[in-house]
């Protein structure tokens, strides 16, 4: 499967050509306003727009994507912004993430309910923050996702991290989606 997901993001980053301006939004910004740069962590990073946002701020960001594609051109746009990000190609169904390295992880848009929540919760640092959008359910149908294993139920995010004392978690309509928003903290251990 993972050669299938390589070479199918690998196509449409080709396709899609160099990343854009963007700007995260604005619920996410008002989640990290009060965090001070730190370690993070972008996991399904793409070609990188939200790494690279965090790194001109000062966060030592480590961005993974399975498309080797996605992050060339992701480091070309980090480079003409004078930012530096740790780019690695990663299968995220078998490379380590490690244990209490990240002040902060991010996830957008990538869904793997068996494994990913252990390990990004392991990786996450004592009094860490999570930061997670995906699809979800709602009254409109997700145009933007065929498969609904892919798709959120209410409350999901905080079942598949228990461990995690959540600050953020609904399910909001758009006009041609429903986005899951969760934002969770690690407890400080004493």
């Amino acid at each position: 499967m993972a050669d299938a997901d390589r070479l199918k993001w690998d196509a449409k980053y080709r396709q899609a050509g160099a990343a854009g301006e963007t700007e995260p939004p604005p619920w996410f910004t008002a989640a990290i306003a009060d965090l001070p740069p730190g370690r993070a962590l972008d996991v399904a990073c793409g070609r990188g727009q939200l790494a690279i946002w965090l790194a001109a701020r000062g966060w030592h960001v480590t961005a993974l994507d399975i498309s080797a594609v996605g992050l060339e051109q992701a480091r070309r746009v980090a480079e003409t912004r004078g930012v530096k990000v740790e780019w690695r190609v990663a299968d995220l169904d078998d490379c380590d993430l490690g244990v209490e390295e990240y002040d902060l992880i991010t996830v957008f848009r990538f869904l793997d309910r068996n494994t990913l929540p252990v390990r990004l919760t392991a990786a996450l640092r004592s009094g860490g923050t999570l930061i997670y959008e995906t699809f979800g359910t709602g009254g409109l149908p997700n145009r933007c996702v065929r498969n609904p294993a892919y798709v959120l139920q209410p409350g999901e995010l905080q079942r598949l991290f228990p461990d995690l004392f959540p600050v953020v978690d609904e399910i909001v309509e758009l006009e041609s989606e429903n986005l899951a928003k969760f934002v969770a903290k690690k407890p400080i251990r004493d």
